[in-house]
């Protein structure tokens, strides 16, 4: 369940081996190519809207990193009509970009096109949920399980997983714990010359006081993207043996981007390094999209450990740190979605 990433001829090759031979134009292939290859080198980096507009769109008008993405997979679409993926990419660039009509415009196209789409039905009922729409959700719900009635149950039941969670007051309480007890600190993006931000330094602040309450647990600390040479996970290890925690207590997962790599990797490690109970660390305002996703990997690798949530509090107070915005649960579903297995951009990343 690690997030793959192809590129080029590769990647090209894995999108449209299953085309039909009439729908896809050989003279198109390298253009396809440099679309795909443009659009995953703006979703991960970004670049020079106004290039792209001259070399790859010309005459189109592009507004940011993420509409470049978009309009890629548009035009690949134009070009190879029958590969659905890239109406899957175009729907998540939408989604990426707070366009919920135009993505639900766009999954609604796939099942025109192939009514059996369930994926593109589960995104149905995954957006309605997110518009808090329980008539639209329990229609598109009633369309999810006439495809299949099982995956179908196990989308409801994962949904209702994650209002719960989202519905949850934020603890700041740290415990005691019995039992065989890890504790998971959620890293955070590193400074361009690769010191720590105040929100990781405030997660390493409670971790270390789970450490402390919790003398026998272990402590996984998250985060693969460098900075000046470093990892987050780099750094939390030094940071928290510098404070007195034994350096064998600690494992490192080094190798995700995301929050979705993170708890796809530490299901992952969580199966080896079996414990009773996790104790999840990182920011209020990323708790809930953390434990969602975190609750469904584990459920997927059939890991019964109880999640309990800390958060280090990044607003005013526990009650603001309540409040739910309409763009977070758009990005919780989002999230959980690709940890579901509906990858955003398929066969180049999850």
């Amino acid at each position: 369940m690690k997030p793959l990433i192809l590129a080029g001829t590769t990647a090209l090759l894995a999108l449209t081996v299953c085309l039909p031979a009439f729908a896809f134009d050989p003279q198109n292939a390298e253009r396809i190519k440099t679309l795909v290859d443009t659009g995953m080198q703006y979703y991960w980096s970004g670049g020079d809207v106004k290039k792209a507009e001259a070399e790859i769109f010309k005459g189109i008008t592009l507004h940011g990193r993420y509409d470049v993405v978009e309009q890629s997979f548009s035009e690949a679409s134009k070009l190879a009509p029958e590969q659905m993926n890239f109406r899957f990419a175009v729907a998540s660039s939408q989604i990426l970009q707070k366009k919920v009509t135009e993505a639900r415009a766009t999954y609604e196209d796939i099942l025109a096109k192939d009514p059996t789409s369930f994926d593109a039905q589960a995104w149905i009922e995954a957006l309605a949920r997110i518009g808090n729409d329980e008539t639209g959700a329990t229609i598109a719900h009633q369309a999810l399980a006439g495809l299949d009635r099982t995956k179908a149950e196990a989308y409801r039941q994962r949904f209702v997983r994650a209002e719960q969670i989202i519905a949850a007051k934020p603890n700041i309480d740290v415990p005691t714990v019995s039992g065989k007890v890890m504790i998971v600190a959620l890293g955070y993006a590193l400074a361009k010359d690769g010191t720590m931000e105040k929100p990781l330094l405030d997660r390493l602040d409670v971790t270390l006081k789970a450490a402390q309450a919790n003398p026998s647990a272990r402590i996984m600390v998250t985060g693969g993207q460098p900075q000046a040479g470093v990892t987050e996970g780099d750094l939390m290890t030094k940071w928290l043996v510098e404070k007195g925690v034994d350096r064998d207590r600690i494992l490192i997962e080094d190798k995700s981007k995301d929050t979705v790599g993170n708890v796809l990797n530490v299901a992952n490690l969580l199966k080896r390094h079996t414990a009773d109970s996790v104790i999840l660390v990182t920011s209020s305002s990323h708790m809930r999209r953390a434990q969602t996703l975190l609750e469904d990997a584990l459920k997927q690798y059939d890991i019964g450990a109880n999640v309990l949530p800390v958060v280090a509090l990044d607003a005013p107070s526990v009650d603001e740190a309540a409040k739910v915005s309409a763009d977070e649960r758009l990005v919780i579903y989002r999230d959980l979605m690709r940890v579901s297995g509906l990858w955003a951009y398929p066969g180049l990343q999850q």
